[in-house]
């Protein structure tokens, strides 16, 4: 997935299409609400780790702004981009300093390059 700022979603045009984005909310769901060992079991079944919301939120910065450290580290572990940005420009990184979260700011510079 490119760093580039997402586009606007378009509509779902079937009802399979709207079963996709059923699933993608509830996998930004569990990153806002730390379900990590969900998470683990869909990242080793194929789930890519990089998928944004319409928002360009990427998991990790979902679980960063709700100060989900270990769901955090399993997106890492599991190669999630920490230098994507979101529609306003900021990572995971801004979020986490923005709100003061020392803990998460030291788990993501040892992923940076």
């Amino acid at each position: 997935m490119s760093s580039k700022k997402p586009t606007r979603p378009q509509k779902p045009q079937s009802e399979s299409d709207e079963d996709a984005v059923a699933f993608a909310q509830g996998i930004f769901e569990l990153a806002r609400n730390g379900g990590a060992g969900v998470l683990a079991t869909l990242f080793s079944a194929g789930v890519p780790v990089n998928v944004r919301t319409s928002e360009g939120e990427s998991l990790l910065m979902l679980a960063v702004r709700h100060g989900h450290i270990e769901t955090a580290r399993l997106l890492l572990e599991n190669g999630v981009d920490p230098k994507l940005e979101d529609a306003r420009g900021d990572t995971a990184a801004d979020i986490a300093r923005k709100q003061g979260a020392t803990d998460i700011i030291a788990l993501l510079d040892q992923y940076q390059d």
